[in-house]
């Protein structure tokens, strides 16, 4: 709590938010899922309700499986900034098929909202799709009382709309035509 409240008084002094972003110094762990993360990752996984955008939820068996399993992509995220580390905050888990990468689980904490880390996240995980041969990614948006926060996520990182089943979206992204987005983030893989 301390260190939300230095961040908040210090946003303060900016003129703008991307000053602010860039003088938290800002570094972040983005790497495939492991074993010394399996139960944080789980844990994320059973409590985020807000970004979240299935709102998916496993055992601590079904991510140990998914962490063994290459047609499996999956990443975890750590960030921490000058005023102290915010652990593992990100959870991501892509199923492919073929050349296809369903997303199966986009999750993040809601302490590190507002920093670029889902940007940063989806740069990991294009790249790491890209080495796969993987040439089109979906994502699912399923729609809950509490993840509009995130309605518009796929939409703000370039993915194209594919359709709509009653509250929920299906959202398309070509991996050839990723450019990087501008984040704040140094990461470390």
């Amino acid at each position: 709590y301390r260190q939300n409240a230095q961040r908040q008084e210090a946003m303060d002094e900016f003129v703008s938010y991307g000053e602010f972003l860039q003088s938290l110094q800002m570094k972040a762990e983005i790497k495939p899922f492991a074993s010394l993360y399996l139960e944080r990752i789980t844990q994320l996984t059973n409590k985020t309700n807000q970004f979240n955008l299935t709102t998916r939820r496993y055992t601590m068996q079904e991510m140990q499986s998914i962490a063994k399993d290459p047609g499996y992509i999956t990443l975890y995220g750590r960030l921490e900034d000058k005023y102290g580390d915010n652990g593992l905050v990100c959870v991501m888990i892509g199923r492919k098929n073929h050349d296809i990468l369903h997303i199966e689980l986009w999750l993040m904490s809601c302490r590190v909202i507002k920093r670029d880390m889902e940007k940063a996240m989806f740069d990991e995980l294009v790249l790491a799709a890209k080495e796969q041969g993987v040439v089109r990614i979906v994502g699912y948006y399923y729609k809950t009382a509490k993840n509009k926060m995130v309605e518009s996520l796929y939409q703000d990182m370039g993915f194209s709309f594919v359709e709509k089943n009653g509250e929920d979206t299906v959202w398309e992204y070509d991996v050839k035509k990723h450019v990087p987005i501008q984040h704040f983030i140094e990461i470390s893989r």
